[in-house]
């Protein structure tokens, strides 16, 4: 008996031990879910995402065009160096003076070097234009940036909306199960009728399948944010609800009307602050630029050439065969079939786009600011609205649970006041985090985000 009762104990251990092993190992095959804050979202973005790694990709581009047009200050060095031979050693041998016969074997080395002096100042139309082009691509990488900045924004935004809906819609289901427990044993102690059950019951069928949409539309959400980030849409996450607040105080709405302005002002410091505003200027700059160096072709070019050549059937006397060059050379374009005007034409082209480019990013950038002022005014007046109708609506609740719990109300007016209460609390949800979506629009429409 008393081996019996010291091996029980060290098997029930033993049991523990293995339970405890199989939960870590589950754990680490199948991962912890991570939580991540708004903070983090945008640093892995800025990282990962796809469209940030396109566009910095083509950053290389320019700057090689860069380095390409100032090479051309420098001047092109060429070395060449050569050997052959005869085969047939008697075929040179025909013109033989004196009885000597050509070598068969022939050397040659050479140097040679070429430098534009003058060519119309293409070359520093040509700097300017790279540079120009260079300047509008960073530019648009820090656009980019703030593109998919906005895209976390938006979507935490739906992530966050979508699992308070979660939690109401859950928490309504438990109450509505709650209740058709009360409603069934009324039933059963004879105070009420069958109906009242069945209509809980289908209404809890209608909780339940409000349960199941908003908890797909949490895994959408939560699928485009990953993607947004870069990260596989399927993985295991959870997403803080503290990184953006889920209620606003009534003093900060001002607050935030005073930081921005009027339209007018808006405009005025988006002008100055957007990237894509900037890098369209700089495009504009760049095709000035490469017009320039396209009127470039006009002129005469003027070229310097030097170098040292060397021949000879023998692998010495190099200063017996060798001679060194200098020389300049003047190109006068008379007639080129007209391939100048046709670069200068296309140049004027592609400066017109870009100015038109300009002025319809101006257009955009204005809309952008008007919608996302009239979308803060609508989310202003829904803030005060949903909490004016959430208020109601719990005081119209409570009447009618009391008034159910006495038998003064039947179900059906209980149910409506409950899916009223539902309702307003979802309105307010979504009155809160439009607001705040408002407030990302108008920053990143600004440059400010």
């Amino acid at each position: 008996m008393n081996c019996l009762s010291r091996i029980i104990p060290i098997f029930t251990l033993f049991l523990l031990l293995t339970q405890a092993f199989a939960q870590k190992t589950d754990m680490s095959s199948t991962g912890a879910i991570r939580v991540y804050t708004l903070q983090e979202c945008l640093s892995i973005a800025d990282s990962t995402n796809l469209d940030i790694l396109a566009a910095q990709s083509t950053i290389q581009g320019a700057e090689a065009d860069k380095k390409a047009a100032m090479g051309a200050y420098f001047p092109q060095v060429n070395a060449n160096m050569g050997y052959s031979r005869r085969l047939n050693e008697l075929g040179g041998g025909q013109f033989n003076i004196g009885g000597f016969r050509a070598p068969a074997d022939q050397f040659s080395l050479s140097s040679t070097a070429n430098v534009t002096v003058f060519d119309g100042f293409g070359r520093e139309s040509r700097i300017d234009a790279s540079h120009y082009s260079l300047t509008a691509i960073q530019e648009n990488i820090k656009q980019t940036k703030q593109q998919i900045a906005l895209a976390i924004y938006q979507r935490y935004i739906a992530v966050l909306r979508s699992m308070q809906i979660v939690g109401i819609r859950t928490e309504n289901l438990n109450l509505g199960k709650s209740q058709l427990a009360r409603v069934i044993a009324r039933f059963e102690a004879g105070v009420s009728p069958i109906a009242p059950v069945y209509a809980q019951e289908a209404d809890n069928g209608q909780r339940e399948l409000d349960l199941i949409q908003a908890e797909n539309q949490l895994s959408i959400s939560k699928a485009e944010l990953l993607s947004s980030m870069g990260l596989s849409p399927d993985m295991k996450a959870s997403f803080d609800e503290r990184s953006i607040p889920a209620e606003i105080q009534t003093e900060s709405l001002q607050q935030f009307r005073n930081q921005y302005g009027s339209l007018e002002e808006s405009i005025v410091t988006a002008l100055k602050k957007r990237y894509d505003y900037s890098a369209a200027g700089n495009r504009i700059s760049a095709a000035k630029s490469s017009v320039d160096a396209s009127k470039s072709g006009y002129y005469p070019r003027i070229g310097a050439t030097g170098g040292w050549s060397w021949f000879n059937s023998e692998l010495n006397n190099f200063d017996l065969f060798s001679r060194s060059f200098i020389g300049f050379s003047i190109d006068v374009p008379i007639f080129d079939a007209f391939r100048v005007q046709q670069q200068l034409e296309n140049s004027r082209v592609q400066l017109q786009q870009s100015e038109i480019e300009y002025k319809r990013l101006e257009q955009a950038i204005r809309t952008q600011l008007q919608t996302g002022l009239l979308n803060l005014t609508a989310a202003e007046k829904q803030m005060d609205i949903t909490a004016r109708s959430l208020k109601s609506a719990e005081l119209n609740y409570q009447s009618a649970k009391e008034r159910f719990d006495v038998g003064t109300a039947n179900i059906l007016e209980f149910q409506t006041a409950n899916t009223q209460l539902v309702t307003s609390k979802i309105n307010r949800i979504n009155a809160v985090y439009n607001y705040v979506d408002a407030q990302y629009q108008i920053r990143f429409a600004i440059g400010d985000l």
